[in-house]
């Protein structure tokens, strides 16, 4: 056993499982009523459904008309005019089953190669929201391809196919063998030797047939699931038995080995559906089998101890086959299937590790759309690879920021928050949801694919790509616009408190209190939305969050009248009092400009109104940055949207002569993200003063030489008038001059300091409001 896997740990939490910690008593398939049939829908056993705040399922939150309903909607016109017949070939292929004459395949990663199936288990999810939400049309084709799929199945063990009953995929078993002992497969295109993440297949396949059971009752995909499961705990428990060289089942150091295989290893959050479907069905082996998935040998405990290993130094390898850069979307979603563990076992070090890989991510990693991953000057193997630890500025430059990681980040953030209920995770689902996910579909229609983006470069002058047929982006995009409405609201364990997390329109029905809750806003196109509660009157304390973002002020009023609440951006306000039918919550939240820095590098920043990222418009040189002067367009209480950068017509805004405008708008216009700060000389309004705008040495590290893990010594940090603006709003002309003295002081000399805070006093009419 190697030193990093805290054996009794492990042992505990499977026999956590195995004592009973699933709440249902035991059950078999068989056991299952009316297997094959639809059904009524089970209660809901997802991410928080024990922990202290949780959440409401899709089905009791309606989606009402704005942005993000735009965005669905074409994604439903996609899916009710796709052929899902197509999902079907490779499946009927391998099972021996006969296929339609000219049904074609999806294309793009499901033509046949290694990872193909996987597109199939998105799509089952991604109709199972749909459905749920009342869409009959794709509720009829989510039917017909679950019992499509289980007639692969039965094919696949009654044709002799497979060596453990229950198999499902749309390549041979043993692409999912292979990974293990004895022949410990790695990635590449290989047919007969490499595998590609074989496992993440796995967990896209099961999760579909989950979602379709918990959100529409279709039984027939309970009964396919637990089939695979079975399986699945055959392959981990016996493993690849016909091998000529088969020693044993894979150990504990095998299994750590081969979660540590790049690529090949991948298994997404398989952990989080063996855990619910024990918790569904009662049988405990489900359960058991959760914590094998664990990244124990580099990463798992280095996350307890709150160790940043995402990337390592050179010679400092932490595991037998761990690559230096970690891929990123390989291993977010084990965290959410460790959140899972955590919620039905108790044992803490999965929260930990949990709670500690999302702060190496946000903010350390994180760029201003919401996403991460990206390449940096010496190291640019995989743009899907994290960075190094607070790399912002360098790693922009060649790509990167994989749709499907955001969409991962934004369900570990919300788990996290059903545990500890930080305003900042919210703040980050929000910002994912707005920017990155709104922006990855495109705001035309198509019926031949889904119309999403795989990467959402920050490269200045960069143009999105949609398309995406086939791709793991493709899939999480079906996904992702069927689900909206999912982090809106959520309610305490006791339904004493409801939490308003974010300004959507929508429907909700509480129906633990028999109480709905109707959202009317245009978000985040308007400044403000109203809350009318119906049904039974009762007593509950109602919680709003009021945004990071919000700092020109937050109102309230309940039944027309103001509230007097402490409402400090990022926190949330409480309302308790007995609300009935007809009640009504409006607040309104003013956005405002605001300018975010990139961490190693001061210059290099983005701008945001409110939530929004807003880009700049156009093409640039290569290599090169829009660049923008603002300090002198700022009077005394710094408001940028004052003269500096300035609405124009609809959502757009100018700065410099260049127009930005939302991330969310889905075209293929080349825009920057990121711009350079250009601020040469320290000017106050028209004052000049001929002194340079020195720069102070924060000893930020710098990442523009080659590196491998490894940081540079660095000299970046602020200006002298970052130094200064950041302490705006100033209440008076003299409290600036101040600032600009005691500025002047450490960052100037002492000629330099007379002029400039002589300039400062001067400048009275330049910056007064």
């Amino acid at each position: 056993m190697d030193s990093s896997m805290r054996r009794r740990e492990f042992m505990a939490a499977s026999a956590a499982f195995a004592a009973g910690a699933m709440l249902k008593p035991g059950a078999t398939l068989a056991a299952i009523p009316g297997a094959g049939s639809a059904g009524p829908l089970p209660d809901y056993v997802g991410a928080g459904a024990t922990a202290p705040i949780r959440p409401f399922p899709l089905y009791d939150v309606t989606l009402g008309p704005g942005l993000l309903k735009e965005k669905q909607d074409r994604m439903l016109t996609f899916l009710r005019a796709y052929d899902e017949r197509r999902f079907l070939v490779l499946f009927n292929r391998l099972a021996g089953r006969p296929n339609p004459a000219g049904v074609q395949v999806p294309g793009g990663w499901e033509e046949g190669g290694l990872l193909s199936g996987h597109w199939t288990g998105h799509y089952l999810s991604a109709l199972a929201q749909a459905a749920s939400a009342g869409d009959a049309v794709l509720g009829d084709k989510l039917r017909w391809v679950v019992t499509e799929l289980g007639a692969v199945q039965d094919a696949l063990v009654e044709n002799g196919l497979v060596v453990h009953p229950g198999y499902l995929g749309a390549k041979p078993e043993d692409t999912v063998l292979r990974l293990g002992p004895p022949r410990f497969a790695i990635y590449g295109q290989n047919q007969d030797l490499n595998t590609w993440a074989p496992w993440y297949t796995q967990h896209k396949l099961m999760r579909g047939f989950l979602d379709a059971y918990t959100l529409t009752g279709d039984l027939r995909a309970l009964e396919i699931v637990c089939r695979m499961a079975d399986w699945a705990h055959l392959a981990l428990t016996v493993g690849d038995v016909m091998h000529p060289d088969y020693a044993g089942p894979p150990t504990r150091e095998d299994l750590n080995f081969m979660w540590d295989t790049y690529i090949a290893g991948e298994y997404g959050g398989i952990n989080e559906v063996l855990v619910e479907l024990g918790e569904l069905t009662g049988n405990r082996t489900y359960g058991r089998m959760a914590p094998l998935f664990d990244s124990r040998e580099s990463l798992f405990q280095a996350c307890v101890e709150n160790r940043d290993i995402l990337v390592f130094e050179a010679g400092k390898q932490p595991g037998r086959r761990r690559q230096q850069r970690l891929h990123a979307n390989t291993h977010v979603p084990n965290f959410v299937g460790y959140m899972r563990i955590f919620e039905r076992t108790g044992f803490a070090d999965y929260h930990t590790a949990s709670k500690h890989f999302f702060g190496m991510v946000v903010p350390h990693r994180m760029y201003a759309h919401g996403g991460t991953s990206g390449n940096f000057a010496g190291a640019n193997n995989n743009i899907e690879c994290f960075q190094n630890r607070d790399n912002i500025a360098n790693s922009i430059a060649e790509n990167g920021a994989e749709t499907c990681t955001t969409y991962n980040l934004i369900k570990l953030a919300r788990n996290l928050f059903f545990h500890d209920p930080d305003p900042a995770y919210i703040d980050y689902v929000e910002r994912g949801l707005f920017n990155m996910i709104a922006g990855s579909r495109s705001d035309t229609n198509s019926n031949s694919n889904p119309q999403v983006t795989y990467f959402q470069p920050l490269t200045p002058g960069n143009r999105k790509g949609y398309g995406n047929t086939g791709t793991c982006c493709g899939g999480t995009g079906m996904e992702n616009h069927t689900k909206h409405q999912e982090s809106a609201y959520f309610r305490s364990d006791d339904d004493a408190t409801l939490w308003v997390n974010l300004f959507i329109p929508s429907t909700l029905s509480w129906t633990q209190r028999g109480v709905t809750v109707t959202q009317e806003t245009d978000f985040p196109r308007t400044q403000a939305t109203k809350l009318t509660f119906g049904g039974a009157a009762a007593s509950y304390t109602v919680k709003l969050r009021v945004p990071a973002w919000a700092t020109k002020g937050y109102e309230v009023r309940v039944n027309g009248a103001v509230q007097a609440l402490d409402a400090a951006p990022g926190s949330y306000v409480a309302l308790t009092r007995r609300w009935a039918a007809g009640d009504t919550i409006e607040i309104a939240f003013p956005f405002s400009i605001r300018i975010e820095r990139a961490l190693d590098r001061p210059d290099t920043q983005s701008v945001h109104y409110g939530p929004l990222l807003m880009p700049i418009l156009g093409t640039v040189a290569a290599g090169a940055f829009q660049q923008l002067s603002l300090y002198r367009h700022l009077k005394l209480d710094g408001d940028y949207e004052r003269a500096a950068i300035t609405r124009s017509t609809g959502m757009n805004f100018v700065a410099g002569g260049l127009t930005l405008r939302p991330h969310y708008v889905g075209d293929t216009q080349a825009h920057s993200p990121y711009f350079r700060r250009a601020e040469p000389e320290i000017v106050f309004g028209a004052v000049r003063t001929g002194v340079p705008n020195v720069k102070r040495d924060d000893d930020l590290p710098s990442y523009d030489v080659p590196v491998t893990g490894v940081v540079s010594p660095g000299d970046e940090g602020l200006t002298f008038l970052d130094v200064v603006w950041d302490q705006a709003p100033f209440a008076s002309h003299a409290a600036f001059v101040a600032a600009v003295d005691a500025a002047a002081a450490t960052l100037l000399t002492a000629e330099q300091r007379a002029t400039v805070v002589t300039a400062a006093q001067s400048a009275e009419a330049e910056l007064r409001v």
